[in-house]
């Protein structure tokens, strides 16, 4: 196991790394459209960033095992996805329209 394998193993042990990688996949645009609503004039920027957001994953797959490992680094994705769905608060809306009213 080399150097690099060894510490992105080391990190995808680590829950906060995962949160920290699943920021990096929403800030790249990886699970968005790359117009995501704008007119196509930077699609050239957005571009370069989903290519950053997947070089990034690249290196991360480096810490799975060699039998998860894959070109697309799809167990990598999914364990930032887990832990991003994770973090997020499940807060069940109430049916009262008058709640958010202060006496």
């Amino acid at each position: 196991m080399s150097q690099e394998e060894a510490d992105m193993a080391e990190l995808l042990a680590l829950a906060p790394f995962r949160r920290f990688l699943f920021r990096s996949i929403q800030m790249a645009g990886i699970l968005t459209p790359a117009t995501n609503g704008t007119d196509g004039r930077n699609l050239d920027f957005a571009e370069g960033r989903r290519s950053l957001g997947f070089d990034i994953l690249r290196e991360v797959d480096a810490g799975q095992p060699a039998s998860a490992r894959s070109p697309h680094s799809i167990l990598t994705l999914i364990a930032a996805l887990r832990e991003g769905a994770l973090q997020q608060p499940h807060s069940e809306k109430k049916n009262d329209r008058y709640s958010d009213v202060t006496d």
